[in-house]
């Protein structure tokens, strides 16, 4: 009911400026007001733009300076409602994965030229091996429990070209008293700290990630380039698959 309220307290404030904008964009498709709320906490029109076009050249920046191919394979794991994919560069192959079926069914219809495909909460990924030259995963980690961080990292490892790199989103630095006690002297200690009790996957399940879990665990197998660097609110890496010597 809550959720509910917030829900419709934002619809009224944006429905205005959200015309307004579709107005000014007639070719913009308007996105399912709900499952914005959902993903992105608010249902206006601009704000899914404007962060969007931001989020998605600073996607590219890190993919120019680390992959020297032309045609970069990229794949958006977590795209949501396409809000950063649709604005990343055409010279890119883009495909995007999404496990909400809906999200999924809106981008297939409304953006072009990017390949959309479902997955689950658990891995695989419906794609072969290898077939990847970067991924990236905003608000992705940050909702999934001990376990799926590991057996996603083993995937992204598997989807990857020898090289290609991974950059990713994390929470980092919990604010003041966002953490129990002992979820704080856990976080403290290195440990990752999981805030569940809802389904796994939601935007209320929340992983903090020390930075000493990033380094000694998640990344074990990977070569860290670059990290962290303040991310829209997070933490950002970009780390690379390394390259098997025989």
């Amino acid at each position: 009911a809550l959720e509910r309220a917030r829900f419709l307290r934002s619809v009224a404030t944006s429905t205005a400026a959200n015309n307004r904008f579709r107005n000014e964009h007639p070719n913009f498709s308007p996105l399912p007001l709900w499952w914005m709320h959902d993903m992105y906490r608010h249902t206006s029109f601009e704000t899914y733009w404007k962060t969007g076009v931001a989020t998605a050249g600073l996607i590219a920046e890190k993919i120019d300076t680390y992959l020297e191919t032309e045609h970069p394979r990229i794949a958006d794991w977590g795209c949501g409602l396409g809000r950063v994919i649709r604005h990343l560069p055409d010279r890119y192959q883009r495909h995007g994965f999404d496990y909400n079926h809906r999200a999924i069914g809106w981008v297939r219809a409304n953006i072009d030229n990017v390949e959309f495909s479902e997955n689950q909460l658990a891995p695989p990924l419906p794609v072969n091996a290898g077939v990847f030259d970067g991924v990236y995963a905003l608000s992705v980690f940050t909702h999934l429990s001990k376990d799926k961080h590991f057996h996603w990292m083993s995937e992204i490892d598997r989807i990857l070209a020898p090289g290609g790199i991974l950059i990713a989103a994390f929470h980092m630095r919990p604010g003041e008293g966002q953490l129990l006690a002992h979820e704080q002297e856990a976080f403290d200690r290195g440990e990752l700290v999981v805030r569940s009790g809802v389904k796994e996957g939601s935007r209320i399940f929340t992983a903090h990630h020390p930075e000493e879990f990033l380094h000694d665990q998640l990344f074990k197998s990977f070569e860290i380039l670059e990290g962290p660097f303040e991310m829209f609110g997070q933490e950002g890496f970009v780390v690379r698959k390394r390259v098997s010597v025989r």
